[in-house]
């Protein structure tokens, strides 16, 4: 994908400033900046839930891009089985849903038995999964993932973050993974872009923009990390910024 001069105003207010950003075949490619960067701003404009002013994306069409939320629990219905809610976007005749559903689970580490709970009976990394399982049903060919670590305990990021690096390795996905942590966004992307007040301040590989960012934003954001110096080598090596489980 390859977004041009990419430009959202609602009103007045210009959230997002003429950014440009590719994101190559199999890739995955980092978003990150502090809240109200604009981050969110973009990855909605990709979907068509926010308004493009200006600029354009050049792509798969919106139908082949899905957006994996932050909050697991608010992206799912209460009401509805889990099994309902990977089924509901599936194109698929009723008869081969139920197949479908399970081939999903798998796909995202959770057993078919899953289909018959509900959310709240699901804990908030099996519920996120349950929400990637949804967004593969579409067979997206962009994944945006919109900080889907942080309402998670830490205990249990790591599976979702090795989960994103095996299903791009499974499926050839390109991902824009969005996140205010570069100790996260290091350790499952290639390529890094920094946002501040709207604008792209700096972009390249991610271990790059890491160990030698060239902007001051792009340090303070480090920095804002508690655990960063323990997290960060400095050697061109990741290593799991939590403990998967």
């Amino acid at each position: 994908m390859r977004i041009t001069d990419l430009t959202v105003r609602y009103g007045p207010f210009t959230a997002v400033d003429r950014v440009s950003l590719e994101i190559p075949p199999g890739s995955i490619v980092g978003l990150v900046g502090e809240s109200g960067s604009g981050k969110s701003t973009i990855a909605r404009a990709l979907v068509g839930l926010a308004p493009v002013t200006a600029g354009t994306i050049i792509g798969p069409p919106p139908q082949r891009r899905q957006m994996v939320f932050q909050n697991p629990y608010g992206s799912l219905n209460p009401r509805m089985t889990v099994g309902a809610s990977v089924a509901e976007g599936l194109r698929l005749p009723r008869a081969e849903r139920a197949t479908e559903v399970a081939r999903l689970l798998e796909l995202v580490s959770l057993p078919p038995a899953v289909a018959g709970r509900y959310p709240a009976q699901l804990s908030g990394g099996q519920r996120q999964r349950v929400a990637i399982a949804r967004a593969l049903g579409a067979r997206p060919e962009l994944l945006i993932a919109d900080e889907i670590t942080s309402a998670l305990d830490v205990s249990v990021q790591g599976t979702v973050l090795n989960l994103v690096r095996d299903l791009r390795a499974r499926l050839g996905l390109s991902v824009l993974f969005i996140s205010h942590n570069l100790a996260v966004v290091r350790y499952v992307c290639d390529l890094v872009a920094v946002l501040r007040d709207g604008r792209l301040i700096e972009a390249g590989p991610v271990d790059e923009v890491v160990t030698a960012p060239r902007e001051e934003y792009t340090r303070a954001l480090m920095a804002a990390v508690p655990t960063i110096g323990e997290r960060l080598t400095g050697h061109g090596h990741r290593h799991p910024p939590v403990r998967p489980t």
